[in-house]
């Protein structure tokens, strides 16, 4: 699901509160493979929310006026993860359990977490850098920040990343075959209804692979 490269804002004055357990962080998107005049590129979301609240959380993003949304709900607790993707009035989602994120991380390429000592901050909470060394020493290394400022224990456990033992706040994703930046731009502390985690009824389930399709034809489509 995520590949990552980090890139880090000022401290605005004030701005960090302290820890906090429960709240919603937005991240500004773009798309450094995409030229400011590609088409593609006015299609795709401009921000992406996180919700979290002790052992879960939700991401959630809409593109194309809500012509496709996506939306992933993870249960760490009960090790269920959660893939909504909408186009136009088609709703699919597909459901993992622990085996199946399991089976999904072995598929991802090696790497080890070096910790630099380096510290910088994003939306005014302090984040340690670490560089990502992959196993294929052809592959380019990548650098991480991410936070321990914010008291979500193990944000990453279903992504590769799972060993970053902190909350992401400035990174790139792989979604829709297209390479994603997302930088924080605001922490807020509020209370997370359980609806905010609670994943929609009124998708149709399908297998992995199907979603796989799902969003080639996707890129296809809005590939401009």
């Amino acid at each position: 699901m995520m590949v990552i490269i980090a890139a880090c804002n000022k401290l605005a004055p004030g701005s960090f509160a302290g820890n906090i357990s429960e709240g919603i962080i937005e991240y500004k998107i773009s798309f450094p493979e995409l030229g400011n005049e590609s088409l593609t590129a006015t299609l795709m979301p401009e921000t992406m929310t996180f919700a979290f609240k002790a052992n879960s959380f939700a991401s959630y993003f809409e593109a194309a006026g809500g012509v496709f949304k996506n939306r992933i709900i993870a249960d760490r607790q009960e090790k269920k993860v959660e893939h909504q993707l909408k186009v136009f009035r088609k709703k699919v989602k597909v459901m993992m359990d622990e085996t199946d994120v399991l089976q999904m991380l072995a598929e991802y390429p090696k790497m080890t977490v070096i910790e630099t000592g380096d510290v910088d901050t994003i939306a005014g909470y302090p984040c340690n850098k670490a560089l990502l060394v992959y196993d294929d020493i052809e592959k380019k290394h990548i650098e991480v920040f991410y936070t321990k400022s914010i008291n979500l224990e193990k944000p990453n456990w279903c992504t590769q990343y799972h060993d970053i033992d902190g909350v992401l706040m400035a990174y790139e994703i792989v979604e829709f075959g297209i390479r994603m930046r997302l930088e924080a731009i605001s922490v807020k502390s509020e209370k997370i209804t359980p609806e905010v985690l609670k994943p929609h009824d009124d998708f149709t389930p399908i297998s992995k692979a199907s979603m796989d399709i799902e969003l080639a034809q996707l890129v296809e489509t809005f590939e401009l």
